[in-house]
């Protein structure tokens, strides 16, 4: 992993968090305002703006060092800092166990790591919503990458967790997958 986030950390040396954005998937919907949030693999953090700025306490998790101080100072220009706990976090050692069952939001946007799915799950509180954004094979023209879910990935991995899957979309080389946790 430490190639990885090398790689990372050089992608985003010198660069500033852009502006705060809502996760692709999540227009139209009704969300419950406040409560935790997890940012999975924020890299520069325009989600986690955003959900703090809609009233979200939010977790943003990266192994990236320079996104998170990225994503720090821009906290702090938009004055939502004490509304974010940035956290330099490598997701080989999987998502972190204090807040199991504690977030109201789950967000990863283009971050692909089939063995979080169900821990991205087990994160939720009952009723609490994840949406998830991956690069996909659907619509990519020329050869597949590692890096690109197959078609119907997301649907078939979420499929038997405890959620229920609101909206899905695969197309233009992503997928996006919006699911409520049962409320039991």
């Amino acid at each position: 992993m430490r190639d990885d986030i090398d790689r990372w950390d050089a992608r985003f040396r010198g660069r500033l968090a852009g502006t705060p954005s809502m996760p692709k998937g999540l227009g139209g919907l009704e969300l419950r305002r406040g409560g935790r949030c997890l940012d999975v693999a924020c890299g520069l953090g325009e989600q986690s703006l955003w959900a703090a700025q809609q009233g979200f306490s939010v977790v943003a998790l990266d192994g990236s060092e320079v996104a998170i101080t990225a994503l720090n100072s821009a906290a702090l220009n938009l004055g939502v800092r004490d509304r974010i706990d940035t956290r330099v976090h490598d997701l080989d050692d999987g998502l972190p166990a204090d807040l199991g069952g504690e977030c109201a939001m789950v967000i990863c946007q283009r971050f692909r790591d089939p063995a979080l799915y169900d821990q991205m799950v087990y994160m939720l509180q009952p009723g609490g919503v994840l949406v998830i954004t991956v690069l996909s094979q659907v619509g990519r023209q020329g050869q597949s990458r590692r890096f690109h879910a197959p078609p119907g990935e997301l649907v078939d991995a979420f499929r038997d967790l405890d959620v229920d899957i609101v909206r899905s979309l695969e197309a233009d080389g992503e997928s996006t997958l919006v699911a409520r946790r049962h409320l039991t």
